[in-house]
């Protein structure tokens, strides 16, 4: 069977490793745009689905599968062939597209306005930082307020559409814990403490451009590590702008000390060297909108429970797919690099099946979970962590140290967020799967003094 898959990115990559598992005969040949790949390494298992890795830039070469660099230009799915810019074709029996998505970044023919997305891209402003005094950020998620937290020796306007700081996966409670823990730190609003030391290798690349601009495939988690986002003030200073969004960016004039003219929707106008656009991402699915079915909302391709696209022996994995169906209420899709490795896994399981062999979706399928760190804390999420109307929530919060919120309805935990090291996950994700009836505890499960773990054996 001869497998192809499109993409470098962790399901890509995910997806090629494990086909030789499933299918110890297969022929498997990945292409990608750049001469490096996104490899998960350091996989640990947390739970039954939550898993904590690193993700890390590897040389494509001596792996189980073959690798070419190329730009992708054309797929015919009636002939099964793929080709490239430079004019080779490849045939297959069956095609994965992992190609994931791009930034969202807004006024993107403005100089000095960047996106964060691949190392490339980290290189990049790094060294635009070298002679920055003062950085505008726009975007609510996790890269957005992860560069607040790592930049340094640099004025920032953090310009955000909600009233609370990531919100994107954090509650209004949340949010206060998070920005509480940066006051009163210094410069590099980092506590040594909660500072991880990385243990990625870190690869510098260099990207074969064929055809127009090549991005790389996304970020892992920690991505900051590893670079140096020092600006040239003496201190570092944070200004939060709420409720808000960016309404024209224009360049200054050569004598201005400053790049950029940022004019806000409520009036305010900033000076600013660097624009960072973290506005999320658009799956990379141009070329295929004539041939797969798209999703209206996002534009992603649009997969079955088996991830399957709208073409014969065409799969889809990652950024770029769109999974209308839901297992179960208490999981959701997010474009995330945990969600990448699921589905990865899962679609090479599924590509590596006979057509008529029954193939369910999972367990990461079943409970929404996701690892990673915000503001120097480990973050973990599980289930329907954010409430909704009817249920109730749980807090235990000990400031600038951990938070837990559990979210229950009918007695039964459906979701939690857990911030530092509460060493809770793998208990309140069982709990969760099992829909198990926490009545007799009510609010004291989150008595410090209970063993919740020895109270459920």
């Amino acid at each position: 069977m001869r497998y192809l898959v499109l993409g470098g990115g962790v399901a890509g990559t995910t997806v090629a490793e494990n086909l030789h598992i499933f299918d110890q005969t297969a022929h498997v040949t990945l292409i990608s745009a750049t001469e490096t790949v996104k490899k998960v390494t350091n996989l640990e298992k947390k739970g039954e689905v939550i898993d904590s890795f690193e993700v890390i830039d590897s040389s494509p070469h001596h792996q189980c599968y073959h690798f070419i660099c190329g730009l992708v230009t054309k797929c015919d799915f009636q002939l099964q062939t793929v080709t490239l810019a430079d004019g080779k074709t490849f045939q297959y029996d069956k095609l994965c597209i992992a190609t994931g998505a791009r930034p969202n970044v807004i006024f993107p023919n403005i100089p000095h306005v960047v996106g964060i997305r691949d190392t490339e891209s980290v290189q990049d402003l790094q060294n635009r930082l070298k002679t920055c005094k003062h950085v505008t950020v726009v975007g609510n998620g996790g890269i957005a307020s992860e560069f607040v937290f790592a930049a340094k020796h640099c004025q920032i306007s953090w310009v955000i559409k909600d009233e609370t700081i990531t919100s994107v996966f954090v509650d209004s409670v949340a949010s206060k814990f998070l920005l509480d823990s940066m006051k009163g730190e210094n410069d590099s609003n980092c506590n040594p403490e909660r500072v991880a030391v990385s243990k990625r290798q870190i690869y510098s690349t260099v990207i074969k451009q064929k055809n127009g601009p090549v991005l790389g495939s996304a970020l892992g988690p920690d991505w900051y590590n590893g670079f140096s986002l020092d600006g040239t003030s003496s201190n570092k200073k944070l200004e939060i702008e709420y409720g808000c969004q960016i309404e024209n960016v224009s360049t200054c004039s050569d004598d201005s000390d400053y790049n950029l003219k940022i004019e806000l929707t409520n009036g305010q106008a900033l000076h600013s060297d660097v624009l960072v656009s973290a506005t999320g991402v658009i799956p990379n699915s141009d070329l295929f909108k004539d041939q797969l079915n798209l999703s209206e909302t996002d534009q992603g391709i649009i997969v079955d429970k088996r991830m399957r696209t709208s073409a014969p022996n065409v799969y889809a994995a990652g950024d770029i797919c769109s999974i209308p169906w839901k297992e179960c209420e208490n999981w959701k899709q997010m474009r995330l690099w945990t969600q990448a490795l699921q589905q990865g896994f899962y679609t090479a399981r599924s590509m590596s099946a006979s057509d008529d062999e029954v193939i369910e979706p999972d367990m990461s399928f079943e409970i929404f979970t996701h690892s990673t760190k915000l503001f120097g804390y480990k973050v973990i999420m599980l289930g329907r962590y954010q409430e909704w109307e009817g249920c109730r929530c749980y807090f235990r919060i000990s400031p600038g140290l951990e938070f837990v919120k559990l979210v229950v309805s009918n007695d039964r935990i459906q979701g939690a967020l857990l911030i530092g090291e509460t060493d809770l996950e793998e208990v309140m994700e069982n709990l969760i799967l099992n829909q198990t009836d926490i009545s007799q505890l009510g609010e004291s499960i989150l008595d410090p003094n209970i063993d919740i773990e020895d109270y459920f054996d």
